[in-house]
């Protein structure tokens, strides 16, 4: 029976276009190729057409043909590599190892190997943050290499290349110095590079761009922007308050963005006691000051709701920063300091809806609720799909915005993989290994199943022909149809 399984899923991946070249799929959207399908129920003993055990990573499976491409790092050996997988089986064909000078600092939830590679008819294409570049063939061998400068970021890099004509695109994003690169995709020769603006504070982004029209639509610190493939020129720029997460998702005229910050929205902003509230709960000696011994460890001032239990998940105040003039108390006016610098950062974030015309972009509509932090939107059907943490999906009308539902799916955690859809079905998956199926149809939130892999998931899933794989931290799963 498992033979057979495996012969017909196979035959139904070659029988269509069933690639899915790139981080979340054809130019980032998500959205599987119309004759592409899926099981809707399925795990270690469901459906399942294979798994293969891999190195820690966390970048996304990207197929095309009879081959599946991710990547990896070799904590022990240091090096950090491109993993060929079949498709058919699960059987690891080829590796590709390279050993940076310095492998790069990450968050706790992040990882070295996050970029996805990307894949065309001859070459993979696969970056490294540590050491940049490499493009092989299909049998592993290399065409060129590329070292880059390892970008110095706070979490560590996210964005994946991607490919635009003959050019491989990489947002090499940077505290200092970062910039969009373009690269011919046969000879590994930089075409252009466009030097991103020097601005204060946090700069770095994190997303993928996506090609739109004859541009490059890039989500940064900060800013929306928009950039020539061909050459590089920027041609227009979006102010918004985001960190620069998630990737952009378009169609013919629109870009949706999921902008977000940590003082975003009102769940998000704890309410800081004035100084006399403070004082009664505090000042323990009654002295009408408070002392870094009264301070508490943890006085919240902004926070990711729901996610009280994930490292760095939420913000504190610190006494050695609130006590401006260094006698050791935190007085009324350092205090009312502090909440008016809380209070001027917060800015409303959202998912905007932005038709660009020429140089001057026009936000048509945006939802400033439950907004991600870092999955991507993902427009099916006239419809957007979100999902942040804790479990809450939203729908909206892509053309006017209005809501159509939002509800909890039942999967609750934090939410790192983007949405991804595929015969009229939406995929999420949350860290702590649940994928839940949702009917994509329909005025209210329908869950088809739950699927538990009990194992964390960070990689978004890809989709071809009628394979779902879907990475966890140690397993690369296939499920047929």
């Amino acid at each position: 029976m498992r033979f057979l399984l495996i012969i017909l899923a196979f035959s139904c991946l070659r029988a269509q276009d069933s690639n899915w070249p790139q981080f979340r799929g054809p130019n980032g959207g998500g959205v599987a190729s119309p004759g592409a399908s899926a099981p809707t129920e399925f795990g270690p003993a469901k459906r399942l057409l294979w798994k293969q055990d891999l190195p820690p990573g966390h970048s996304s499976p990207v197929v095309s043909g009879d081959r599946v491409f991710v990547t990896a790092i070799q904590k022990q050996a240091k090096t950090l590599e491109l993993i060929c997988l079949a498709a058919k089986t699960g059987a690891i064909l080829w590796r590709h190892a390279v050993s940076p000078t310095e492998i790069e600092e990450t968050h706790v939830v992040s990882n070295p190997a996050t970029a996805s590679p990307a894949v065309d008819a001859q070459r993979v294409y696969v970056y490294f943050s540590s050491y940049g570049l490499v493009a092989l063939t299909h049998a592993g061998k290399v065409q060129w290499d590329l070292p880059l400068p390892m970008p110095k970021t706070h979490h560590g890099s996210g964005a994946s290349p991607i490919l635009a004509g003959d050019l491989l695109i990489l947002n090499h994003d940077a505290m200092k110095g970062g910039y969009l690169l373009a690269v011919n995709r046969n000879t590994g020769k930089e075409a252009w590079r466009q030097q991103y603006p020097a601005a204060p504070g946090r700069v770095e982004s994190y997303s993928t761009p996506v090609v739109w029209k004859d541009q490059l639509i890039l989500h940064r610190s900060g800013v929306i922007e928009s950039y020539a493939a061909a050459t590089g020129e920027r041609r227009w720029t979006l102010a918004e308050s985001t960190s620069g997460a998630s990737t952009p998702t378009v169609s013919n005229d629109i870009i949706y963005v999921d902008t977000w910050n940590n003082l975003g929205e009102d769940d998000q902003r704890p309410k800081l006691p004035d100084y006399t509230t403070l004082l009664k709960e505090y000042d323990k000696n009654g002295d009408r000051a408070i002392s870094e011994a009264e301070f508490p460890d943890k006085l919240i001032f902004t926070a990711r709701p729901e996610l009280e239990n994930v490292p760095d998940s939420q913000n504190y105040a610190a006494f050695i920063n609130l006590d401006r003039n260094k006698n050791g108390l935190l007085e009324e006016a350092e205090w009312d300091i502090f909440r008016a610098r809380v209070a001027s950062m917060a800015r409303d974030h959202g998912l905007l809806a932005i038709r660009a015309g020429g140089d001057k972009p026009v936000v048509v509509w945006r939802e400033n609720v439950s907004i991600p932090e870092v999955p991507s939107p993902l427009l099916y059907k006239d419809r957007i799909f979100l999902i942040r943490n804790g479990g809450v999906a939203t729908c909206l009308d892509a053309g006017t915005g209005k809501m159509i539902y939002r509800a909890r799916v039942g999967a609750p955690g934090a939410y790192f993989a983007s949405p991804v859809a595929v015969a009229g079905h939406i995929y999420l998956a949350s860290s702590e290994g649940v994928v839940t199926v949702l009917s994509a149809l329909g005025d209210q939130l329908e869950v088809l199943a739950r699927n538990r892999l009990d194992d964390e998931i960070v990689a978004t899933p890809a989709v071809a022909g009628s394979i779902l794989f879907v990475r966890t931290s140690h397993i690369l799963y296939a499920f047929a149809s």
